[in-house]
């Protein structure tokens, strides 16, 4: 009998204050403005230290919880950071890591150093292969996994180790600062290191520059890759995007100012509609044609250079619509509870085009992610292309018909002419070798380069 009296006694509680969260007009805004709002959070705290049963109440954290949920309902790229995760995000913006100085392998008990780098924390404070480490930073490593332990060795809160070593059946203490390292985010390299097809006489005036992400100092090394590019007397460039997702946005201007002609290279507008313009004043350009290579995974300020390029004419894009972040985040610091990314800007091409959710379309586009299913039709387009990717000769349905039995006989099948589970089956493993293979987007910027005079 107490048990019912406790259990209606508690859902009366749940439905008042339900009633008191909920009593506004359905589809109607409760809160007029910010102040009101605080208040009623106030509340939810008050009610929350008085009635919440476990441990103590950290109001700290509810607000930063609060706040965490604030930016993450407003879309994908606003963000709560505590202290602790904003130098994380620093980090990888800036594209650093602390390196280790040493290798290691695991075995049955505890892990083993198998090399240490020369000139590195590790060899300067004595480490020594064979030394085997049992606790990193407080944590136990005995029979943990390769990966366990390299989390162990990277995901570190402050730039330092402290190691207890196994050596000659004692244990040593090392304690030692960590070297932050930065990771390269551009690569450059002749033709004939990459194309897997035979290549003109003329391929040696064509280049090839990748760049893997935008972070601090990307700008300097893309222009160290400009100037090996004219050393070796090339004129035509590759430029690699695929995969860049972005960084930032001062770098990304900067790379633009180095190879996108005189005028305007994109521009922000805020929520008060006030636009803020960046130009280039580049008069000559150091390359007469460059193809740009994109892909679905081609995001934010790496949209920013693509787009630029294609807008100036400097040159042209091949591969697929890029990812369409056109937006910019600001940082603000929260005083005694960490840093809010808050998207506070969008962003506008050359041309005043949005890229936000639309995303850079190529000139030239390449998919090279076909799959085939027993739904499609010999009829379709996509069939036609299919085949033409595996290098078949195909414009009309009888052409279509006669590649597949074709197919389907080199393959080992039954010309039976049609998509049935076997002939699928093999179709998408000839489409994923092919694709695995050669690289056609950068093959399809090659070719057409060499079709632009110099």
């Amino acid at each position: 009998m107490f048990m019912k009296r406790f259990t209606v006694a508690f859902i009366a509680a749940a439905i008042l204050l339900s009633n008191t969260v909920y009593a506004e007009e359905s589809g109607k805004s409760y809160f007029k403005n910010p102040e009101d709002a605080g208040g009623y959070l106030a509340g939810v705290m008050e009610y929350i230290n008085k009635n919440y049963v476990g441990s103590d109440v950290d109001n700290d954290k509810l607000v930063a919880a609060a706040v965490a949920a604030m930016a993450s309902s407003l879309d994908d790229y606003s963000e709560f950071y505590t202290d602790e995760e904003y130098d994380a995000f620093i980090q990888n913006v800036e594209n650093e890591v602390y390196a280790t100085g040493f290798a290691f392998a695991t075995t049955e008990d505890y892990p083993v150093i198998t090399e240490i780098m020369p000139q590195s924390p590790a060899q300067a404070n004595g480490l020594l292969v064979g030394d085997k480490i049992t606790v990193i930073n407080g944590h136990n490593t005995l029979y943990k996994s390769y990966e366990e332990v390299s989390d162990m060795l990277t995901n570190v809160s402050e730039p330092k180790y402290d190691l207890s070593i196994l050596r000659n059946n004692k244990i040593n203490e090392f304690k030692f600062d960590l070297e932050a390292v930065k990771v390269k985010t551009v690569f450059y390299s002749e033709m004939d290191d990459l194309m897997t097809v035979d290549m003109t006489e003329d391929w040696d005036e064509i280049g090839y520059i990748q760049i893997t992400a935008i972070s601090t100092g990307t700008s300097k090394e893309f222009e160290e890759a400009i100037q090996w590019a004219r050393k070796k007397g090339m004129s035509k460039i590759i430029l690699d995007l695929r995969g860049n997702s972005g960084g930032l946005v001062d770098e990304a201007v900067e790379i633009c100012k180095k190879i996108v002609p005189e005028g305007r290279i994109m521009y922000t507008q805020d929520k008060t509609g006030s636009i803020e313009e960046t130009f280039s004043n580049l008069k000559r350009k150091p390359f007469n044609q460059i193809a740009v290579l994109t892909n679905s995974m081609t995001a934010s300020a790496a949209e920013i250079i693509a787009s630029a390029i294609k807008e100036s004419e400097a040159g042209f894009v091949v591969g697929q619509t890029t990812f369409g972040k056109g937006v910019v985040q600001t940082i603000a610091s929260l005083p005694n509870l960490g840093k809010l990314k808050l998207t506070t800007m969008e962003y506008f091409s050359r041309n005043g085009n949005t890229i936000n959710e639309k995303g850079v379309p190529p000139d030239i586009e390449v998919n090279t992610m076909y799959t085939v299913s027993k739904e499609d039709t010999l009829e379709s387009d996509k069939i036609k292309a299919v085949f033409r990717y595996l290098g078949y000769k195909v414009n009309t349905t009888g052409d279509v018909k006669r590649s597949l039995a074709t197919f389907q006989t080199k393959a080992g099948l039954k010309a039976t002419v049609e998509l049935d589970d076997e002939t699928v089956n093999s179709l998408n493993l000839a489409l994923y070798a092919r694709q695995v293979e050669r690289d056609d987007v950068l093959e399809t910027a090659y070719r057409e380069l060499l079709k632009l005079s110099s």
